[in-house]
């Protein structure tokens, strides 16, 4: 049985090395369980751009087939990392064992909002990469002390 009922995907998807997920229904916020959503939206990412990827519709089942979650997982295999409101601990292990981490977040919380602390994260890091790389001697100084203190052990 086919769970996919319709995928929507860019020409640029290639060129993003970051893509993160978010089960939603609206677009907008994420709103859903993992195994019961009817769409993930897919954005790529980088310090200083988001592109919407991709949309994946999926056919709304009851029950928790395997071959509705299988479906699922596969929609996030170049994904790494997926946002939804809940997730099973055995689909969270499976997503991990794909390379995807599932996290969290409470009902309604805005993408946008995700993906500017997603950019904010990235732009942070790369300023602490970007210093240590600056500052090659960090540890020269420490090696031309003249001598290490110890403590007296008494």
């Amino acid at each position: 049985m086919q769970h996919v009922s319709r995928q929507f995907s860019t020409i640029c998807d290639s060129e993003w090395s970051m893509r993160v997920a978010f089960a939603s229904s609206d677009y907008h916020h994420v709103d859903q369980h993992f195994g019961a959503t009817p769409r993930l939206v897919v954005y790529g990412v980088k310090e200083d751009d988001v592109t919407l990827l991709r949309v994946v519709d999926f056919s709304v089942l009851p029950g928790h087939q395997q071959e509705k979650l299988t479906s699922r997982i596969s929609a996030l295999e170049d994904c790494v990392t997926l946002y939804c409101v809940a997730i099973g601990e055995a689909v969270f292990r499976q997503l991990l064992q794909v390379g995807v981490r599932a996290v969290r977040v409470p009902a309604d919380t805005t993408i946008v909002g995700l993906l500017q602390e997603i950019q904010h994260y990235w732009y942070d890091k790369e300023q602490r990469r970007s210093a240590r790389s600056r500052n090659t001697d960090r540890f020269a100084g420490l090696l031309l002390e003249d001598e290490w203190q110890e403590e007296d052990e008494r």
